[in-house]
This record gives structure tokens, sequence and C-alpha cells, in this order.
């Protein structure tokens, strides 16, 4: 038994979650890496280097996704543009969704510990907060307003920020983390569709995607008026 009362049992069960906590995440993503090596494999062979063009370009994408301003609303259209299919963004994406969430969400008290990365998660959790405050619809809406929040593409709706928004609304890690990940797959799936459209579209008949872009784009105008005016409530509510 240690200095804290807790049997060698406990504490060996202990550092092995904590282990698998910090592992599982990364190898997931990994194993995704794998698959896409196989599905664009180097000219010379599966088993040969260096990696092909296509692949080094998708895995640039992918970390690109990770840093802002980059988000969906661009890395999606963009890796379209390139001639990724949808089925291999999608999991891209979304893979990178869930494993950076789960990973944030499992091992958050422990990355506040570490020097660089605590820094950085402390920094999350100030532009998470003012998130909450500045978009008080966030908490009002509940499990809706997070779902939402990581739907719409804005600036600073990530999975990292949504999983400690979730946190900070008291959210259980499962919970948010279930939240982040069917938003994350309905926004993917929405702006991959409508970006494939456009470029369909612009192939057939470049005056085609022009117009498309534009129909889409004033509904997405139309959609965020009706929104502030619908959201107006909340921020009364709050004194905002």
């Amino acid at each position: 038994m240690n200095p804290d009362g807790e049997t060698g049992t406990a504490l060996l069960y202990r550092i092995l979650k904590r282990i698998f906590y910090l592992v599982v995440p990364i190898l997931v993503y990994l194993v995704l890496l794998v698959v896409f090596w196989f599905v664009y494999p180097p000219p010379t062979g599966v088993f040969t280097l260096p990696p092909s063009t296509e692949y080094l370009a998708l895995v640039g994408l992918m970390g690109a996704y990770l840093v802002p301003p980059f988000g969906k609303e661009t890395i999606v259209p963009l890796a379209l543009g390139l001639g990724y299919p949808i089925w291999v963004i999608f999991l891209g994406v979304v893979g990178m969704d869930i494993v950076t969430a789960t990973f944030v969400s499992l091992n958050f008290d422990l990355l506040l510990k570490v020097p660089l990365i605590g820094r950085w998660i402390r920094w999350v959790m100030r532009t998470a907060d003012k998130v909450r405050v500045s978009k008080p619809w966030i908490e009002q809406l509940s499990s809706a307003g997070l779902l939402l929040f990581m739907y719409i593409p804005l600036q600073g709706s990530g999975s990292i920020t949504c999983s400690v928004l979730g946190r900070l609304l008291g959210y259980k890690p499962a919970v948010s983390l279930g939240l982040v990940v069917i938003g994350s797959i309905l926004s993917t799936l929405t702006v991959a569709i409508g970006a494939s459209s456009v470029i369909q579209l612009w192939y057939i008949n470049p005056l085609l995607g022009v117009a498309a872009a534009l129909a889409i784009l004033a509904a997405i105008l139309v959609i965020a008026y009706f929104w502030s005016r619908f959201t107006k409530r909340f921020y009364r509510s709050e004194g905002v």
C-alpha cells in the first residue's frame, strides 16, 4: 500500500488504464494511416519507400486540419479539389476529430500537468470559456447547443475546443465525446456533399459551378440571419 492508501493492485490498474488512454487513441489513427497507405501505395510497391505523393499530401492535409484557422470548410473542399474521394476525406477528418477529442477527454487532468501542453490546454480552456460567455445559446440549449456548435463550421469550433467546452459545462467525457462525434459526422458530410456538388457542376459547366456556389452562399447567409435572430433571446436573458 502506497502513502495515499492505495493497494498495489489498484495502483497497477490505474497505471495500465492511463497507458491505455494515452496509447489507444493514437494507435487508432495510426491504423487509419496504414489503411490510407494501402489506398495510395508507393509507386514501387506497398512495402517500399518513399511514400506516394498522394499519401503525403493527404497526411499533410490532415495535419493542417489541426492547425487554426484551417477547418472542415477549407480542408474538405481542398481535398476534394485535389481528387480525393469523399469516403477518404470523411474517414480522415472524422477520425481525427474522434481521436483528438478522445485523447483530450480521457487525459485532460494529465495534460494540464505537462509543461508546454498544459499551457496550451489552459489556453484552450480560456478560449472555450470565452466561447461559452459570448455564445450563451450553447449552454442554454444544453446538449443540442454543444452539438450545434460542433456542427456549424465556426472559427474555434473544433473537436478539442468542444471537448473542453463540454467539460466546462459539466458533461461527462462520454457524453461530450458522443456529441463531438455526431457533430463531426454531420458537418463533414454537409461540407463534403456541398463542395463535391459544386466541383462536379464546375466540370460540367463552370457557370453551373459558380451558380451552385452562389446559391449555397445565399442559403448560408439566410440561415445565419434567422439563426442570429433566434439566438438574440439567449443574449437578452444573459444580459449580454
